[in-house]
């Protein structure tokens, strides 16, 4: 599983975007390989689930989105997080999430030429100053 998921999210390790931007991202690209791969009544174990979370941290409580796949976490940044990118959680980060602060999202599901199209207006304007 986590090389499934290391090949989806290798084009887009380099690409610093918003942690929101980052779960929907996540979220689209884990949809469009479960649409391409089993018909229009998945499973709903195969769809991946955005959440608002919280981990403890050396500061703290921090708040992050994350996204649930298949058993494996993906870290997609803290709240206030404008630059980073998506990360598998190993099983000590996954200890770290506080459960109980689960809070499911409603992320919308993008089109992959979408998808390209956000990362591409992020990596321009990354470079205007």
């Amino acid at each position: 599983m986590h090389e499934q998921l290391k090949r989806l999210l290798a084009p887009y390790v380099g690409v610093t975007l918003s942690a929101f931007d980052n779960l929907k991202l996540v979220v689209s690209v884990l949809s469009a390989e479960v649409s391409a791969n089993h018909s229009s009544e998945e499973p709903p174990e195969l769809k991946p689930v955005a959440y608002e979370a919280q981990r403890k941290s050396d500061v703290g409580l921090e708040v992050f989105y994350c996204v649930k796949w298949q058993g494996v976490w993906i870290d997609c940044g803290r709240i206030n997080d404008y630059a980073a990118s998506p990360a598998l959680l190993s099983c000590e980060e996954e200890s770290e999430i506080e459960m109980s602060s689960l809070r499911e999202l409603n992320v919308p599901v993008m089109t992959m030429q979408q998808v390209s199209f956000m990362c591409m207006e992020s990596a321009h304007f990354d470079h205007c100053e």
